[in-house]
């Protein structure tokens, strides 16, 4: 009987600990003299500030403008926790005269992370990249059907006007013999990281991608409409955007309705496995299966 009370109360608070966790985000204080800014909320459920800051205290509070008894204030855990740090951890408090975070002077490239899973703020000063670089199999030799080549990366340009902002234009598609067809990252360097560019999710569409991440998984976008693109990425904000100029003359390679069958179709170029391993035969599971005119087949071996 007790242990079936002592069970409900246990649920009952952490059902109330997971849903207090805040919606959105906004920084306010001495360091925002313009007013209160709201923190973009990343895929992740992280949230992520990136601008201008001035020397003073940086408040974090889960409202626009403060309500009495409803907004609560991400007080670090720490006496004089400064804003730029590997990451502290902070306490959630309606008290609106709690110590924020120490900004030691002003300046136009901070960022910090929010993780309100870990309850922990991070922050930096973020300086420009020397390069920016894509990688992958997306573009006209950048993979054979053994690996990516690293030596075939094709460079970004940086804008004349802001060194965060990077531009490349050329073709993406899927093309034959090549691991992992029409999938690429970005890197920072003509090697493998450490600085590297990712989407949230494996397999997004480079059309629809907004946000993307700076290290972590190996996620890679993946290119849908065959044609040439402009692709425009801002490291200090993690943005990328993806321009359509013009669509590919080549047949559809979407795959069409999955085909069950043991036999190998007689007609096929190329066989790969979901993970872009390409094969001789059908193997057990699902193949994908490109025939002579381009188009493509989803064919399922049981």
């Amino acid at each position: 009987m007790i242990r079936s009370f002592l069970f409900v109360i246990f649920s009952f608070l952490f059902s109330c600990h997971v849903a207090a966790q805040p919606q959105e985000l906004w920084a306010t204080g001495t360091a925002l003299p313009d007013g209160p800014c709201q923190l973009v909320l990343r895929p992740d459920g992280k949230f992520r500030f990136a601008g201008a800051l001035a020397e003073g205290e940086l408040q974090l509070m889960t409202t626009a403008t403060y309500q009495e008894g409803v907004t609560q204030f991400l007080a670090p855990k720490l006496v004089d926790s400064y804003l730029i740090n590997y990451g502290l951890a902070y306490t959630l408090t309606t008290d609106q005269h709690s110590a924020g975070w120490v900004v030691p002077f002003s300046e136009n490239t901070y960022r910090f992370i929010v993780d309100t899973a870990g309850r922990t703020v991070r922050g930096e000063l973020f300086l420009p990249w020397n390069e920016l670089l894509i990688a992958g199999s997306a573009f006209p030799g950048g993979s054979d059907n053994v690996e990516w080549k690293r030596d075939n990366m094709q460079s970004f340009t940086r804008d004349h006007e802001d060194p965060y902002v990077f531009e490349w234009t050329g073709e993406l598609g899927i093309y034959d013999n090549v691991v992992e067809p029409g999938n690429f990252k970005l890197e920072g360097q003509m090697e493998w990281g450490p600085r590297e560019l990712h989407p949230y999710q494996n397999g997004e569409d480079i059309l629809t991608s907004t946000q993307l991440r700076t290290g972590g998984s190996d996620t890679k976008w993946q290119v849908k409409t065959p044609g040439t693109y402009r692709l425009r990425v801002n490291l200090f904000t993690e943005t990328i955007q993806a321009e359509l100029l013009s669509a590919s003359t080549r047949p559809t390679q979407q795959p069409t309705a999955i085909q069950t069958t043991n036999d190998t179709p007689a007609a096929a170029v190329q066989i790969y496995d979901l993970q872009g391993t390409v094969h001789q035969h059908l193997t057990h599971g699902l193949n994908i299966v490109r025939q002579p005119d381009g188009t493509i087949r989803k064919v399922l071996v049981k």
